[in-house]
């Protein structure tokens, strides 16, 4: 089942690679991205969209990290607080 997982994971990476391969090579027109302070330099805009994913998977990725860091520390806290209760009830009886 291990190796079944691994191969259809792979398939997809190689998938998601040619796709975007197949994208960069469609979308070649050079546009300049203006922003509000500034002009980037004219770049294919299968360069621009690219990034953006990239960028958006980023801030996705960073936001499910301190998501399942609080959650952990949460976790730890109610370990900590429920190992505290079971010895004073130890004691109590």
């Amino acid at each position: 089942m291990h190796w079944l997982r691994q191969g259809l994971t792979l398939l997809l990476a190689v998938l998601a690679i040619a796709a975007g391969g197949l994208f960069a090579l469609q979308n070649t027109q050079a546009v300049p991205l203006d922003l509000v302070l500034f002009q980037l330099p004219s770049q294919p805009i299968a360069i621009w969209i690219l990034l953006a994913l990239a960028l958006g998977v980023a801030i996705g990725l960073a936001a499910g990290a301190v998501l399942a860091l609080r959650r952990a520390a949460t976790i730890r806290r109610l370990r900590k607080q429920r190992d505290r209760l079971l010895a004073a009830a130890e004691k109590g009886t």
